[in-house]
């Protein structure tokens, strides 16, 4: 069984004009980042029967659709009620992440998206919502989700590497005081967690850290092929996730459209992972991890 731990479904509205949406809802970093002037966008977008029919297309029977790291509540809520909206539609095929901004009203944000179905917390990004493991509302949120078995995805930029417009880079230190600090929160941090899992090489952070996981999402626009077996030489294969980033193209050069099937042949094929070990990247560790 595969399941994408890392994919996006936006409010139709985004989809159809998303430079004059971010203006209107004061999404400044959404517009660099996503609906750039300057550039190109390797931003691509799904409706539900198309993202179902990419699935189908590359065998991947479950995918958990996240919310984005907005600047705003308001706008969290909207794409909240979107993402609610397809998974009514195909609740066998999708599971929710909800979109949080981590204000005071950070607890009934989470009950309402509980309330729609939502079953995690996440993409967030620190540096963009401008919050880090001594803000009482991140706390409140780790908090809630350790209790509700919640897993939290963090968006994580690597701290030394090429620039790119739109990124912000993230203190690897704050993710490792989050995880002390709520030794019992289920985090999961995108793109490879920016090289923390070097850092688990020291017994006392790999302690700290047992209750982290790293997805794989948006690898080919960042890393070789080989970082996968080098990822279970840092942290074992059971930390590892598979996420594609769907409907991001991050195969810019060759494909127009989004899908999930060339990624997913890739590593099949040229990550160096055993069958074993596939099974667990591809789906195993998810499933083990929402469950446990």
């Amino acid at each position: 069984m595969i399941i994408d731990c890392h994919t996006h479904a936006y409010p139709a509205e985004v989809v159809a004009a998303p430079r004059d949406w971010a203006r209107t809802h004061r999404e400044v970093h959404w517009a660099e980042l996503v609906a750039p002037l300057d550039r190109p966008s390797i931003q691509g977008w799904s409706e539900l029967d198309t993202m179902l029919a990419a699935m189908d297309a590359a065998a991947v029977e479950q995918a958990v659709l996240l919310g984005w790291y907005w600047e705003n509540e308001s706008t969290c809520r909207q794409q909240n009620t979107a993402i609610a909206d397809w998974l009514a539609q195909a609740p066998q095929r999708l599971i929710g992440f909800a979109a949080i901004y981590p204000n005071a009203n950070v607890i009934e944000q989470l009950e309402s998206a509980q309330a729609l179905g939502f079953r995690g917390v996440g993409e967030l990004h620190m540096g963009v919502q401008n919050f880090s493991a001594a803000c009482p509302h991140w706390q409140m949120m780790a908090a809630w989700c350790s209790a509700h078995n919640w897993p939290i995805n963090l968006h994580v930029t690597e701290t030394a590497g090429h620039e790119h417009p739109g990124s912000v880079a993230t203190p690897l230190q704050e993710l490792v005081r989050m995880a002390t600090a709520a030794p019992n929160l289920k985090l999961i941090l995108a793109h490879w967690g920016g090289g923390l899992a070097f850092f688990e090489q020291n017994p006392r952070l790999r302690k700290a850290l047992r209750n982290v996981y790293y997805d794989c999402a948006a690898s080919p626009l960042l890393y070789e092929m080989r970082v996968f077996k080098q990822m279970v030489d840092l942290v074992g294969i059971d930390k590892l996730l598979f996420g594609s980033d769907y409907p991001l193209r991050i195969y810019p050069r060759s494909q127009k459209t989004p899908d999930m099937t060339r990624y997913i042949e890739n590593i099949q094929s040229k990550s160096g992972l055993s069958p074993t070990d596939l099974r667990q990247l591809m789906g195993g560790n998810f499933a083990r991890l929402m469950h446990a």
